[in-house]
């Protein structure tokens, strides 16, 4: 499984986040403590929105994250008041730069940590369920970009929560249809620039963990803090730092919506 994060608030140097904190999320691409895949060392993506530009910018290699001076230099430059971050570890799809997280779309941004379970039975069955424009789109071959393609092509752009949802169903059918035992597990990211929105799931409960926080003070490898404005929002695959009281878990079916400073966790719609 793969590492990643995502930030709305204050624009701040992306180093801040990325490599500043003693569990920094290039620190995790090292050495992760939530999940079985210890060393996320297959490719390192940032997307990050600028004012003035709809476009993101995006920055992504298959190079192991602590051998990238680029990302280094990259994010301790590079400001941003919106942006997602992933350490990659292989799943599905061949180690290349184009099987790298954030993927983008437009002005859309998607990122994932997890796995569809049969992938190779099911990916056939949800090809077809993706609209020629998304599907010309892709760049490369994993579950993950075709869960972007999918949810854009159920609305992801006009109601991203419905969008996510719609997604998440159409998953779960194939896999019933073709009587797939292997979990469909995910924790996603996406944003338009505008907001970000975030959620958790698993068709077995193993769910990937996801955590939030808002108005951080986060403890740094040179022994200073942080400290995050109080309306700034991070959402993270585990914990930034050591001091686990500062986050709180999103719930297992759970979907954040982050806009202006404010956070609403509701619930994917998967009846």
């Amino acid at each position: 499984m793969c590492r990643w994060l995502a930030y709305c608030g204050e624009p701040v140097h992306m180093s801040q986040l990325l490599s500043e904190p003693v569990h920094s999320l290039l620190q995790q691409s090292r050495k992760a403590l939530q999940t079985q895949y210890t060393v996320n060392g297959d490719g390192v993506g940032v997307g990050w929105y600028s004012d003035g530009i709809s476009d993101p910018g995006l920055y992504r290699e298959t190079r192991a994250a602590w051998n990238d001076e680029n990302v280094y230099s990259l994010s301790h430059h590079v400001e941003s008041g919106l942006f997602l971050a992933h350490v990659r570890a292989v799943t599905q799809g061949a180690v290349a730069r184009v099987n790298t997280h954030p993927f983008r779309m437009s002005n859309w941004l998607f990122q994932h940590n997890g796995d569809v379970g049969g992938w190779d039975q099911l990916h056939k069955d949800l090809d077809q369920k993706i609209d020629v424009s998304f599907y010309d789109e892709r760049k490369g071959q994993t579950d993950s970009e075709t869960l972007f393609a999918l949810a854009m092509s159920l609305g992801l752009q006009e109601d991203p929560a419905a969008g996510l949802s719609a997604m998440v169903r159409e998953v779960e059918a194939a896999r019933q249809r073709h009587e797939v035992s292997e979990p469909f597990r995910m924790s996603v990211a996406v944003s338009n620039g505008d907001s970000l929105w975030a959620a958790r799931y698993s068709s077995n409960g193993d769910t990937p963990t996801l955590y939030w926080g808002q108005g951080l003070s986060l403890a740094g490898r040179n022994g200073k803090t942080c400290d995050l404005k109080p309306d700034s929002t991070v959402i993270v695959s585990e914990p930034l730092d050591m001091h686990e009281y500062h986050w709180q878990i999103v719930p297992d079916r759970g979907l954040l919506h982050v806009q202006n400073g404010k956070v609403d966790v509701s619930e994917l719609d998967i009846s």
